[in-house]
């Protein structure tokens, strides 16, 4: 009765994952072109290709960068907004509702509003730095290779913070009273109550919203897409742009299905090991 009635879930479940994943890997080895009837076996010529290529090579450290940089700069101000809505104050629910709205706004949404904003000829944000006396001139974000990857970066902060500080906040709102109040009658200080008290009660929180961040990180498209589209030049392409173009503009489905399974090998790679790092230094794995 219990297979019974877990098999239509399982089914469905093998049809969105098992059988795609099979085809990824069956038409990585072959020569496979959406525009011609031409269809043959290649064995590893694909997974040559593309791994001889040094754009894909670039590209690779690019989305590395974009992964490292935004999932820091969202794990410290996602800490910081935690800590700041912990406090038992009337306003803490109002805020927290507000700064969780980014959540509910589609990636290519933010993009589109984010590409406004950012505008050097009618964008608010160097209107705003003009008038604050903060710029001379209006800055071209998206016609230089650092300022379209601060661009990315801050629309991609911008939109998972609250991620962040929400599973952040869950761990600081569980966290019992008792050690802290030990901690203020022995004289420790705020800065000493966060490192010794505060900061290891919440190291498994801050390893699950490291590892969520870093996996829809590394699956990042759709907002750099429609703010850089990978530039100027090829700057901010991310490998998932690589994947689009070689799939659906060069239409060579073979070549990115193998690009495809590289990537998902070298991210399986990367989440294992910061799997077992983390489980040295926190109980998540235990638990």
């Amino acid at each position: 009765m219990g297979w019974g009635l877990m098999s239509p879930a399982m089914i469905l479940l093998l049809l969105m994952t098992v059988v795609p994943t099979l085809y990824l890997f069956y038409y990585a080895f072959r020569h496979e072109d959406l525009l011609g009837p031409n269809s043959y076996w290649v064995g590893f010529g694909n997974f040559t290709r593309v791994l001889s290529d040094p754009n894909i090579w670039s590209d690779s450290l690019s989305t590395l960068q974009f992964v490292v940089l935004a999932v820091a700069v969202e794990l410290l101000l996602g800490l910081l907004l935690a800590l700041m809505l912990s406090r038992k104050i009337a306003e803490t629910n109002l805020l927290t509702a507000l700064f969780i709205l980014p959540l509910g706004v589609a990636p290519v949404v933010s993009a589109l509003v984010f590409r406004v904003l950012l505008d050097p000829a009618y964008g608010w944000v160097d209107y705003y730095l003009q008038t604050w006396g903060l710029i001379d001139q209006p800055i071209d974000w998206f016609g230089q290779p650092v300022f379209a990857w601060i661009a990315v970066i801050a629309l991609d902060v911008w939109q998972w913070t609250p991620f962040v500080a929400l599973i952040l906040l869950a761990g600081l709102q569980g966290m019992p009273g008792e050690p802290k109040e030990a901690a203020l009658l022995d004289g420790a200080n705020s800065l000493q109550m966060f490192w010794h008290i505060i900061l290891p009660f919440l190291k498994p929180f801050i390893a699950i919203a490291l590892v969520f961040r870093i996996i829809e990180a590394f699956k990042t498209f759709g907002s750099v897409f429609v703010l850089t589209g990978g530039g100027p030049g090829t700057s901010t392409s991310l490998i998932n742009l690589d994947l689009y173009r070689i799939a659906l503009q060069n239409f060579d489905v073979g070549a990115a299905a193998a690009l495809g399974i590289c990537f998902l090998i070298v991210l399986s790679v990367i989440m294992s090991r910061l799997l077992s790092i983390l489980g040295r230094n926190t109980d998540i794995l235990e638990d």
